[in-house]
């Protein structure tokens, strides 16, 4: 289920929903801001994250068109990291309790919401599993294997290099370093950014 388009949600959702516009930069919420919505993002990106005592900032993930954002707050009175817009962003919001209400009232998108719930648990492990890898090289390699469908062996990056570095953990030279690395053993062959897995 995509939810920010409106037609695919339950009624009283629909008339609940409202819609909101973000320049890139601009703050959906901050961390430990009263939470009163879900979100959805309709287009753009919206990343989440957090900054330490110390000002590092902790990267989260970047929601994409389609996928719900900040839905752990339906169990929460506050936000628990901060969303800021990657680029001119337009997002749907729900009013938590509408939203929470509908999960307990129909089951088709209670299990809609729970397969999203799910693959955005099994991302994040495979993101903590990737940034335990100290090797860059092998940590690279190890998320190209992931993303690549096995039956085909080849996958283009559609993702910027610089939010494919963010996620793995490391800087963009770092990554372009990686990628020269595993060409040059015959790990992979390059077309641009479409990679083939040798």
């Amino acid at each position: 289920m995509d939810f920010s388009e409106i037609n695919q949600l339950p009624p009283p959702l629909q008339s609940a929903a409202t819609y909101q516009f973000l320049t890139k930069g601009q703050i959906l919420f901050n961390r430990n801001e009263q939470a009163e919505r879900i979100y959805a993002v309709k287009s753009g990106q919206i990343r989440l994250l957090h900054h330490t005592q110390t000002g590092q900032v902790i990267q989260h993930y970047v929601v994409q068109p389609g996928e719900l954002c900040a839905e752990v707050i339906l169990f929460l009175d506050r936000y628990t990291c901060c969303a800021i817009a990657e680029t001119d962003t337009e997002v749907v919001a729900f009013p938590k309790s509408d939203f929470l209400n509908m999960l307990q009232q129909n089951p088709d998108f209670a299990l809609a919401f729970m397969r999203q719930v799910s693959y955005r648990l099994h991302m994040t492990k495979m993101t903590v599993e990737l940034r335990s890898i100290r090797s860059a090289t092998e940590r690279v390699l190890h998320y190209l294997q992931f993303i690549t469908p096995p039956e085909q062996g080849t996958v283009t990056l559609e993702k910027p290099f610089k939010e494919i570095a963010t996620e793995l953990g490391m800087s963009s030279e770092a990554l372009s370093r990686a990628l020269n690395q595993l060409e040059e053993q015959g790990a992979i062959a390059r077309q641009k950014r479409r990679i083939t897995l040798l």
